[in-house]
């Protein structure tokens, strides 16, 4: 029976549905490739599911010197401020965790490193990559990192389908809190950059698409986000109109991504996309019932002149929620949206 998969196969085979037929075969494979997670699956609670993003922490920025060790003990104040403030249940890396291009030792003891406040915590986590985590010589390929990430039992990250470029491209459903039914997914792209070309590329939109639609027929029109490191050119045009929260202060470079920016609006019940890279912006941007953001820069490697800090998420009580809570405590730019 084909019942289980939710999708309808076609019964006439035409040369046309025969092919639709092979690729959705195809795809059912990738799906379910990206699926498996060997973690406890993420839950809501109290009706509500909260994600702290963490982006461009920049670790091992200078491991030889003074101030890169210390650079990196900052970052960790950062985010056990954060997680002692907001409680999330989730906790979601959004590339450039390290500065591979500069670490001369093991890289995993590095992401180690990175993972210890959320160890501490107890807060489940994924990863996405950046343009700079894959650049260390020892043990620091994409592959290599995320193997090593998914030995921690509070490790979500998942080793995307393998025909895609990069490594995260994979999705994430959280399920009701004392049921096996979806509630909410987060979808992930891995925007390149470091050993592989800086790209979102077709094969990636295609992908996002048809897992997108086939996760409608499975769990319903459930609430989504989407996460990627580095941003399309299209969301420093829609700042641009006037109508955003934050700040924009780093030009928004071409990111060879034709036709992501429209694949995101035709997604009705994606509600929020969120990305990092340019430190020193933190803007959010209303369109078509969904928000367009960047995180807040985390990390005290990397360049910038602000304050640290986190993008927060919040699924619950028909609204998506999203704010910046700031190193030091202050709440800054709440938006919601209702779904």
């Amino acid at each position: 029976s084909t019942q289980s998969t939710g999708i309808t196969l076609p019964t006439q085979r035409t040369h046309d549905t025969y092919k639709l037929y092979v690729r959705m075969l195809a795809l059912l494979v990738s799906y379910l490739l990206v699926a498996v997670s060997v973690s406890e699956p993420l839950r809501f609670k109290d009706g509500k599911f909260k994600i702290a993003q963490f982006t461009d922490l920049h670790y091992g920025e200078d491991e030889f010197t003074p101030w890169g060790p210390i650079q990196d003990k900052n970052s960790d104040h950062v985010m056990h401020s954060i997680l002692g403030k907001e409680t999330p249940d989730f906790v979601l890396f959004t590339g450039d965790t390290l500065t591979g291009n500069n670490i001369d030792s093991n890289a995993t003891s590095y992401w180690k490193y990175v993972l210890s406040p959320c160890l501490q915590h107890s807060t489940p986590w994924a990863h996405v990559f950046g343009n700079h985590d894959d650049l260390s010589q020892r043990n620091g390929d994409r592959l290599t990192l995320l193997k090593y990430d998914r030995t921690f039992n509070l490790s979500h990250s998942v080793i995307g389908p393998s025909h895609l470029p990069g490594i995260t491209n994979y999705f994430i459903p959280i399920y009701g809190e004392e049921s096996d039914e979806v509630r909410a997914v987060i979808y992930t792209l891995d925007s390149g950059g470091g050993k592989i070309d800086e790209q979102v590329t077709r094969d990636q939109i295609t992908w996002l698409q048809q897992t997108y639609y086939i996760n409608m027929q499975v769990y319903g029109p459930v609430p989504s986000i989407l996460s990627f490191h580095i941003p399309p050119p299209e969301f420093e045009e829609l700042f641009n109109e006037g109508h955003c929260t934050g700040s924009l202060n780093n030009t928004v470079l071409p990111l060879p991504s034709d036709g992501l920016y429209e694949a995101i609006l035709e997604m009705s019940t994606l509600h929020l996309v969120t990305t990092g890279h340019y430190h020193e912006n933190d803007y959010c941007c209303p369109i078509k019932n969904k928000f367009l953001c960047q995180g807040r820069h985390s990390g005290y490697g990397g360049y910038s002149n602000i304050d640290r800090g986190s993008r927060i998420i919040q699924f619950g009580e028909g609204k998506l929620k999203t704010w910046i809570r700031m190193e030091r405590g202050e709440v800054k730019d709440y938006l919601a949206i209702s779904y």
